[in-house]
């Protein structure tokens, strides 16, 4: 039973992208050849990126004779990426997961349900270990000998890191868990959370640089400190390095003993957690007028409720609001950035900064996939709406109106904040403005369309259909691209033919036809598809 429970979880994360839900069977070659290629794109860019650090620490930690602590740190790196992750799966994939209830009132015991989850995590575990563990073995390997026994320590050593970071974030977990079902609030009590943890992730990327600095200078302290406060990640770097069995002894034990102390503890309590109804609130009635309202606006506020319900979603499907308000801030807050890219660059250089900032909006927009899952995201509950008396056109275009009116005021307060940073000329000022808000529209009416031909149903947990779907690939690399070829286009061909506005209006109203193209594709054949959906 655990085996196939396994094996379920896996499938329903991993086969959707490669199995058609329209036409019930395997997608087609090209579509399979075009997931593959995103998937390595995607994979050699965060294995690049991670060994372009490594590589810029190596070198002085060598020669300093502290290469136990570039193990180290690559242990705690790893460790936090893991640790992240594990935080955020262990809510949809553990104590959220909407099959719970189902599974406990079968013949199954809790335990193996606990035991499949566990080792589900365990696996993406190894697999986000991978993209630090993996550059920077790489790294070391092209500059300092590695024996085979000190690889094969490194192995072990990565077979039982993510030991720590499961217990830790299984413990965390439980403990957000416990909480939020006991307060009122609880989608604006994560979402709060989890933004403020984000801000300071990027806040620490902001100051990478320093931290290198300052690694570079102070190895021994740093090492010292570690040693003292991070206790396994010493114990990683002493066992690669020193090719030390017994600090691998030592590690593994306090892994397994970790892991077993929160398996049993959540065993115990398994079913009582996942069953946990939360709080309830009440509230006294009071008579007020009856209210009426059209039909897209009230399905433009179901979306609204049903975005802002759900923490996964407003995460994973609207960053980009976060990135596009705090771009400004980061060139208030550092000025010296714009300096540094501009003002030593010869003059046609600084006349692209209007168009630069423009375009770095669009990209922005591109992030924002919340129209993407909304279709998906009706799951079993599709049939209300293709049974209510609207068109399916309408819910279509009521999708796509949400994802524009959520996503238009952060580009229009940043629009203007940049135009007044930056000094732009009224033209390019009105384009900082206008071609965002149209890219923002174009996202919204993309991500609906592609999701109504490739719709995910087959979820287990809402996060799936957000994160691990082809529409979500497909309308944000589709909507990056769509900014991306134009701009490589003009500054490699058709920089010296064209002004640069005269090009941005030229691409604005190419994007505007893409945009009425796909309005009346929804108005119309629109109704039809919807209909045809099949959950």
């Amino acid at each position: 039973m655990l085996k196939t429970l396994v094996r379920a979880r896996l499938a329903g994360l991993f086969s959707s992208m490669f199995r058609s839900r329209r036409r019930g069977g395997q997608r087609s070659p090209l579509m399979k050849g075009l997931v593959a290629l995103l998937v390595v794109y995607v994979v050699g860019s965060l294995l690049f990126s991670s060994g372009a650090m490594f590589q810029a620490i190596l070198p002085a930690l060598h020669a300093a004779g502290l290469d136990w602590l570039y193990f180290a740190l690559a242990a705690i790196l790893a460790f936090g990426a893991v640790f992240i992750s594990t935080l955020f799966m262990t809510q949809s994939q553990l104590y959220e997961a909407t099959d719970n209830e189902l599974l406990l009132s079968m013949p199954i015991p809790p335990s193996t349900i606990l035991q499949s989850r566990l080792i589900l995590l365990l696996i993406m575990d190894y697999l986000i270990e991978l993209f630090i563990i993996v550059p920077a073995a790489v790294v070391y390997w092209l500059l300092v000998p590695l024996t085979w026994q000190a690889l094969v320590i490194l192995i072990l050593c990565s077979l039982v890191l993510p030991l720590l970071t499961l217990a830790l974030g299984c413990l965390l977990g439980w403990i957000l868990a416990m909480v939020s079902a006991r307060v009122q609030h609880k989608s604006l009590i994560t979402t709060v959370f989890s933004i403020a943890f984000l801000v300071l992730y990027l806040y620490l990327t902001l100051q990478l640089n320093q931290y290198l600095e300052y690694l570079v200078l102070h190895g021994t302290e740093v090492g010292e400190a570690i040693k003292r406060t991070v206790y396994p990640a010493y114990l990683v770097g002493i066992a690669i390095t020193a090719e030390d069995w017994g600090a691998l002894l030592i590690l593994t034990v306090i892994g397994i003993a970790a892991m077993t102390l929160v398996y049993l503890a959540l065993r115990a309590n398994f079913a009582k957690i996942v069953s946990a109804k939360g709080a309830t609130h009440t509230r006294k009635y009071r008579e007020r007028p009856l209210k009426s309202s059209g039909v897209m606006s009230a399905l433009i506020r179901k979306e609204m409720t049903f975005f802002f319900a759900r923490p996964m979603y407003i995460l994973n499907a609207s960053l980009g609001v976060l990135f596009t308000l705090i771009l400004p801030i980061l060139l208030i807050a550092k000025p010296d950035f714009l300096n540094q890219l501009f003002m030593q660059a010869p003059s046609a250089s600084r006349e692209l900064v209007g168009p630069l900032a423009i375009t770095t909006l669009c990209l922005l927009a591109a992030t924002n996939i919340i129209s993407t899952p909304s279709v998906s995201l009706e799951g079993k509950k599709l049939w209300i709406l293709q049974a209510s008396p609207v068109l399916g056109g309408d819910v279509l275009l009521a999708k796509a109106a949400t994802h524009f009116l959520l996503c238009a005021p952060s580009v229009v307060i940043a629009a203007a904040a940049l135009g007044v940073i930056l000094k732009l000329d009224p033209l390019q000022f009105v384009l900082l403005l206008v071609t965002p808000l149209v890219m923002t529209l174009f996202q919204a009416l993309f991500g609906v369309t592609v999701n109504l031909r490739f719709p995910k149903f087959d979820w287990i947990n809402e996060t799936a259909a957000i994160k691990q779907s082809l529409s979500t690939i497909l309308t944000m690399f589709g909507g990056m691209a769509v900014v991306a070829v134009p701009a490589m286009l003009y500054l490699y061909v058709l920089s010296g033919h064209i002004y640069v506005t005269v090009y941005i209006v030229f691409v604005t109203l190419l994007w505007l036809i893409l945009c009425t193209v796909m309005f009346l594709f929804l108005r119309t054949k629109g109704n039809r598809h919807f209909a045809a959906l099949t959950p």
